[in-house]
């Protein structure tokens, strides 16, 4: 009885030893694996000699684990490792056709474990490896990496996104290399269960005509139905028509988190519920920076309308709309209902039209939970079919004299002017673009361009004192007389270009030499020795 005990202490301390398995460290490439690329699996352990097998499963298949073969049926050349002294390799050049998987398998894999063996029983411990899903190879090149992203340079690439779900996974990258006219493309990319949560690089194109709709409750439209850690940048959208019930947006009807960068959106954007915005329809914990609109936001019906964003529970910064705004309840020239925070942007709108008292130029609420800071609002917006009330958020008001200032603009914005944004002139009209993205054109209503002050001065403040400059349009000569001494004058081109700069010293009149000048339409500033400054537009023939 004492050998038979010993024994079976033998065997039960040797399977003991045996089941636990060698120390291992395993890497792969790529890495982390992905679902529809080649994988290479190398395990580092003891020296198990050169006859070395690998048994693998998939660990996770949405909850679940399978196991396609038995312990032994691995000891075949489909499972031998090649290497030796430790170092053990294993190349699966199909994941779906090596393990027998379904393509419903294959989407939910996230985990395939692996362990080294020998025939004789030496083993290691078990490895896992996670599983991301690959995107489709469906496009016009590139291997959808950080380094080699999925190609979209035609409408049909852009469809195929639309319509393959397994693309829209975190690993996922994108590249628009070309200007796209998606009038025949019918799908939008991602939905509020199921949102796109990659990787996309407008790289400085746009995308055309691109016409979508949804209709329900809690549905979402737009280019990107809905996204949730998606990365969006440099992509403009041009005439869009996106309508829906809620969540409404040119760019992006939903938007749970992620970034939106450097994009622009025009056309219409329509709803008949909550949240609608000319870019963003429910900004739920993105960030968007450095974006406009110039599209129509239509929501007559409900809650939350905005001309960029509808609601934003995120952050928005160094934005600008222009576009008109009808809404129902709380509607704003920028956010319709803000509970996140929005800095240094401008309301733009020729008009905001409401319904309801929760309307305001930039934002259509001002509560404890709206953070609005350093923002600016063109006063001559039109209240629409109600007056403004103390209700929502009017921002700080300039007139379009001082916005149409390219130092100005600058200035009261904080705007990036050398590397993100430029200030452009079309027909004699100013406006601040995004630099390097194509087919922008005049953005702001013919509105605000007509409200500029042909001849007369621009004063900024309280000022009392008197500055004139004439003849205005002149043919070279211009005469600058003040009723205070003056300091300085400075003569700008409508592209923010200084031309010349003059020190006055306390003159109280100074004449400007524009002769040589080419004729088109400058800005003067006049500074007196009161630091008051007058702006004025001046014509020369």
């Amino acid at each position: 009885m004492k050998k038979f005990h010993l024994c079976l202490l033998g065997l039960l301390t040797a399977f003991s030893a045996w089941s636990a398995g060698s120390n291992a460290t395993v890497t792969t490439s790529p890495s982390p694996a992905v679902s529809n690329k080649p994988l290479e699996v190398t395990i580092r352990t003891d020296n198990f000699g050169s006859e070395v097998y690998c048994y693998t499963w998939c660990a996770d298949i949405n909850g679940s684990s399978k196991s396609p073969w038995g312990w032994n049926d691995v000891n075949t050349d489909k499972f031998k490792m090649s290497g030796s002294n430790g170092e053990y390799t294993l190349t699966i050049s199909n994941i779906k056709e090596f393990y027998g998987l379904s393509d419903d398998e294959l989407a939910g894999l996230c985990k395939l474990g692996f362990i080294a063996k020998t025939s004789s029983g030496s083993q290691t411990a078990d490895c896992f490896v996670t599983v991301e899903q690959g995107a489709s190879s469906s496009y016009s090149g590139g291997e959808g990496t950080a380094s080699s992203p999925y190609i979209i340079a035609t409408a049909e690439d852009l469809s195929t996104l639309s319509q393959t779900a397994d693309d829209w996974n975190a690993s996922a990258w994108f590249r628009l290399d070309d200007d796209i006219d998606a009038s025949s493309v019918a799908g939008m990319i991602g939905t509020v269960a199921n949102p796109f949560k990659g990787h996309f690089d407008g790289n400085g194109h746009t995308i055309s005509n691109f016409t979508a709709t949804a209709d329900g409750i809690g549905t979402a439209a737009g280019l990107f139905a809905a996204i949730d850690g998606a990365e969006i940048s440099d992509l403009g959208l041009v005439n869009a028509s996106v309508s829906g019930s809620s969540y409404v947006g040119a760019l992006a009807g939903y938007a749970k988190s992620g970034s939106v960068e450097r994009c622009f959106s025009t056309g219409s954007v329509t709803g008949t519920s909550v949240c609608v915005g000319g870019l963003v329809g429910c900004n739920d914990g993105a960030t968007v920076t450095d974006c406009y609109s110039t599209a129509t936001v239509d929501n007559r019906d409900d809650y939350a309308t905005g001309g960029l964003v509808g609601k934003n529970n995120g952050t928005v910064t160094n934005t600008y709309a222009s576009g008109d705004v009808f809404g129902f309840d709380y509607a704003g020239g920028v956010t319709g209902a803000n509970y996140g925070s929005v800095n240094n942007s401008v309301a733009l709108n020729a008009s905001i039209n409401s319904a309801s008292d929760y309307a305001a130029r930039f934002g259509g609420n001002n509560n404890a939970e709206n953070i609005s800071t350093s923002n600016i609002s063109w006063d001559n917006i039109s209240a629409g079919h109600i007056n403004w009330t103390a209700f929502g958020d009017h921002a700080d008001m300039l007139d379009a004299d001082h916005i149409a200032d390219y130092d100005n603009f600058k200035t009261v914005t904080g705007w990036d002017f050398d590397n993100v944004w430029e200030w452009r002139t079309d027909d004699g009209k100013s406006y601040p673009a995004l630099r390097g993205i194509s087919s922008q054109t005049c953005t702001l209503p013919e509105k605000f361009y007509s409200s500029l002050n042909a001849i007369g001065a621009i004063t900024s403040g309280d000022i009392t004192d008197i500055v004139t400059a004439g003849p205005n349009p002149t043919t070279g000569p211009l005469a600058v007389n003040s009723t205070a001494p003056l300091a300085s004058l400075t003569l700008y081109n409508l592209n923010g270009a200084r031309i010349t700069e003059a020190e006055c010293t306390g003159d109280y009149s100074f004449t400007l030499d524009l002769s040589a000048m080419p004729a088109g339409i400058y800005i003067l500033n006049v500074t007196d020795i009161n630091a008051n400054l007058s702006t004025f537009k001046i014509i020369k023939k």
